[in-house]
């Protein structure tokens, strides 16, 4: 009886050592899913999908360790013929797609993902509360924004968006393709979506998904 309980025990322990073997495997050996979000600040539609699908799923849920995400606040803006920026929600929406910018151009993507989401819980410039809520250190974000023109911060973030033909934001790009038959499915059910196509392409299937 004793080595049978021995002989369960070890392999149990085996187990366990294999799981934190496979999950260390995953994420140190850069099996990332990358997701790209073209969005704009003010969009009602992009508001929504980010404070209740995408961060969810990227913090709550533990995604982020997993996917390549890149951010791109720009949406559905325009540059005049005198080479302004000019947006789909006015004057305040290019500001705060700025200020979008200057967060994910000087902090990590954890950080980006935490501040942005905060920020578009509301239409105003939530950035002091969110970042005193985050303990997170914004005087190289105020330093961009005050430095530099809306127009140059932008510039990058347009240049990505001219590359997709997008049919109106949120627009999701999974492994830098944009397929408007999954914008649906994505944007209602973004962390199922995540899930089925990070098991399709890597045979893995990660913790907490359906």
């Amino acid at each position: 009886m004793k080595a049978f309980v021995f002989v369960c025990l070890l392999m149990c322990i085996v187990a366990l050592a294999s799981a934190r073997r496979h999950h260390a495997r995953v994420t140190e050996a850069g099996d990332k899913l990358a997701i790209t979000l073209y969005y704009e600040s003010l969009c009602p539609y992009c508001m929504e999908f980010v404070t209740t699908q995408l961060a969810p799923s990227m913090m709550q849920k533990d995604r982020l360790p997993f996917t390549d995400l890149l951010l791109i606040p720009y949406g559905n803006a325009k540059v005049d013929d005198d080479g302004n920026v000019e947006c789909q929600h006015g004057v305040e929406e290019c500001e705060l797609n700025a200020w979008h910018g200057c967060i994910l151009q000087h902090h990590n993507i954890t950080e980006s993902v935490k501040m942005i989401a905060c920020m578009m819980r509301g239409k105003k410039n939530r950035l002091d509360k969110c970042a005193e809520h985050f303990g997170i250190d914004v005087s190289d974000v105020k330093n961009c924004r005050r430095t530099r023109s809306v127009r140059d911060i932008l510039a990058e973030y347009g240049e990505e968006t001219a590359q997709v033909k997008h049919e109106g934001v949120p627009a999701v790009a999974v492994n830098h393709i944009y397929n408007v038959t999954e914008q649906t499915s994505l944007v209602d059910h973004f962390d199922v979506v995540f899930c089925a196509q990070y098991e399709t392409m890597y045979h893995i299937k990660l913790d907490n998904c359906v």
